[in-house]
């Protein structure tokens, strides 16, 4: 297998599934305006300024209108545009933006979930690609509508889960893979903890009048800003938080679950509707190398606590290996009777040794790693130059979503729920 040195790992990463995000940073460094791509932004709240950010740091990305029923977010995301030499129109309604912006190629979605579908679609068969931020939908209906319209027209859909085109998860499945490195997976783990539930409130002088208010679907001003936390606008955080890493779980594992149960409530704030606490047990067919075996995972999301932040945990015969998107969080442990690898002589130290194996720190980014969103709108916009293959198109996003959404379900009636393998086929389900 030969070692892993710092130079080995970004060349593999870059060819080895990871060059539609890592291999685009330099191929289009050059891109010219006859390569640039027209975008708009519906929804210009925080994350969606955020994702403007990020993609003026990509080359040859030209924001040409601003789409939200919030002024104040049309009139930050807008100044902030034109800072940077982006002038664009603004609207309120996407219809109209639609129906006005025709040179536009792309459109990116950073909506509350339950607006998603209907957004999506309109773009798609309008001709644009979408980035879609996760989840979907917030119902499976919506989620099959979005990847139908995607096959129906031909057009490209990204769903945003980065963590599909960030090269160190791109790294540690080869090294589960290919190297070995924990022997055969037996059971995987995760947890979200963060995202305290704090009343987000808003500027009362920029409050959205109650008539426009409900012309989009809104009661109240703060129903509005905390979205998240109603059954109406969102897929609560199992789709929010959880489905981010359920998806890692079936990407690695290459499956997706035939079982899961989940037990949580609304144990500690006694506010909003959704719960602040999810414990879940999915299970999966896990095939490797002739044969196939039962993967069970326990998954836990606390909005309660920042403590131990997030990460994903996949334990095999040989030892385990932990990854986060943030980098300092993970490592790979080797239990002791597993036989020295050569590789492992590349691998970090860890800061705290395990008692009992050999233990090392995280996968490293590599040199001038950009924040993970960056590498996977990258992947996007390299896709529609047709310079690479998206990572996160709608079929995978879909699976995810049927799986995370599924959790819900088992928890409002309390039963360990089965999946049908018509259950992620988007054709099967009748659209």
């Amino acid at each position: 297998m030969g070692r892993l040195t710092r130079r080995r790992f970004l060349r593999e990463a870059a060819g080895a599934g990871a060059a539609a995000a890592l291999a685009p940073a330099v191929t289009a460094a050059g891109a010219g305006a006859d390569d640039d791509v027209q975008v708009a932004i519906i929804g210009a709240g925080e994350h969606g300024r955020q994702l403007i950010g990020w993609c003026l740091k990509i080359p040859g990305v030209r924001f040409r209108a601003v789409c939200d029923i919030w002024s104040f977010s049309q009139r930050y995301a807008s100044r902030f545009l034109k800072r940077y030499d982006q002038p664009v129109n603004v609207y309120a309604d996407y219809r109209e933006m639609l129906a006005k912006e025709k040179d536009l190629a792309a459109v990116i979605v950073a909506t509350p979930d339950w607006v998603h579908a209907e957004q999506s679609v309109a773009c798609l068969k309008a001709g644009l690609h979408v980035y879609c931020e996760k989840e979907m939908s917030n119902t499976p209906a919506g989620c099959r509508q979005m990847a139908a319209a995607a096959a129906a027209t031909g057009k490209l859909l990204q769903v945003g889960r980065q963590h599909r085109s960030n090269g160190r998860y791109h790294e540690a499945l080869r090294m589960i893979d290919a190297m070995g490195a924990i022997g055969r997976i037996t059971h995987v783990s995760g947890q979200w903890h963060g995202h305290k539930r704090a009343t987000i409130g808003w500027p009362e002088k920029y409050a959205i009048d109650a008539a426009v208010l409900k012309t989009y679907g809104y009661d109240t001003m703060e129903r509005f800003r905390n979205w998240r936390w109603f059954e109406k606008f969102s897929g609560g955080p199992v789709a929010n938080l959880g489905s981010h890493q359920i998806d890692v779980f079936n990407w690695f594992l290459r499956a997706v679950p035939k079982a899961v149960y989940a037990s949580g409530g609304l144990d500690c704030y006694g506010q909003y509707e959704w719960y602040d606490n999810l414990n879940c047990v999915y299970e999966w067919d896990y095939a490797r190398q002739g044969r196939t075996t039962t993967v069970r995972g326990a998954y836990e999301i606390l909005n309660t606590t920042e403590h131990g932040g997030f990460f994903e945990a996949f334990t095999g015969t040989e030892g385990v290996l932990t990854i986060s998107e943030l980098s300092a969080i993970g490592g790979i442990w080797r239990e002791a009777h597993a036989p020295p690898a050569e590789w492992e002589k590349d691998l970090p130290p860890a800061k705290s040794p395990a008692v009992g194996g050999r233990s090392y720190g995280p996968i490293p980014p590599p040199a001038g790693a950009q924040p993970p969103h960056w590498y996977h709108l990258k992947n996007f916009f390299d896709a529609i130059r047709g310079k690479a293959k998206l990572t996160c198109p709608a079929e995978v996003g879909y699976r995810t979503a049927v799986a995370a959404l599924r959790a819900n379900d088992s928890l409002k009636v309390g039963a360990r729920l089965t999946f049908k393998p018509e259950d992620f086929a988007v054709e099967a389900a009748g659209t």
